[in-house]
């Protein structure tokens, strides 16, 4: 039995980036969590470095000082918190942990690979069904800290200055016509941080069902969200 998990397309990905600085997701990776999962929010709009200080009295320093100091203090795994000690995550690391995940769920017979974009796929043995192999995934996820380091690793990498992305994000769709003007972050981040919302006002771009769908309009709110 096979089970694909992808992080999806860019609207998603970009609508749940934004709904996580809402504090309205916990999960923005592919596999499930478990009950440790804190999902570090990402663009904090911070534009200078910050220092935070765990509860074993390490000092992290940089932009994701706040993030990273939280994903330390909630970690599980040993690795985790030698990985973060100097503020950072290499993809080097983070592939270590992830061997560590895929090690961990394959040592109960399920089969976890990755591919180049970050999507997730699992394979379960014969006689497994889906929600005993969901169980052994999201277990060897919250053992090894996997979603929460996904997140962070993602965030730093994509938005290395912990920077809103909503500001740019929003500038592209007004300069395009894809937002009313008077619109303002705040206003952006509801709307999309609600499903019915977000369609009803952007759906006619990422939506070719939804009344209205405007092919053209909809290649410049994909270029927006790729590039903000």
């Amino acid at each position: 039995m096979k089970k694909t998990n992808t992080r999806g397309n860019r609207h998603a990905a970009v609508t749940a980036m934004v709904c996580a600085m809402a504090c309205c997701l916990t999960l923005l990776s592919g596999c499930g969590g478990g009950k440790r999962t804190t999902a570090p929010s990402a663009g904090t709009a911070t534009s200078a470095s910050s220092s935070a200080t765990a509860k074993d009295g390490t000092v992290f320093t940089g932009y994701y000082a706040q993030q990273i100091r939280r994903t330390y203090d909630d970690a599980y795994q040993s690795l985790t918190k030698k990985i973060l000690k100097d503020s950072k995550i290499t993809d080097e690391e983070f592939n270590e942990l992830s061997e560590h995940f895929s090690d961990c769920a394959k040592q109960q017979g399920v089969d976890v690979t990755f591919d180049s974009q970050g999507g997730m796929q699992t394979t379960y043995p014969a006689g497994m069904s889906q929600s005993d192999g969901d169980a052994v995934v999201a277990q060897c996820d919250e053992d090894n800290d996997f979603t929460n380091m996904s997140i962070l690793h993602d965030s730093m990498k994509s938005n290395p200055k912990n920077e809103d992305p909503a500001v740019p994000l929003l500038q592209c769709l007004k300069k395009n016509g894809l937002a009313e003007q008077s619109m303002t972050v705040e206003d952006y981040k509801a709307i999309v941080s609600d499903e019915t919302k977000d369609k009803d006002v952007f759906g006619k771009y990422f939506d070719e069902s939804a009344p209205g769908y405007d092919a053209a309009k909809a290649k410049l709110y994909d270029q927006c969200q790729t590039n903000s």
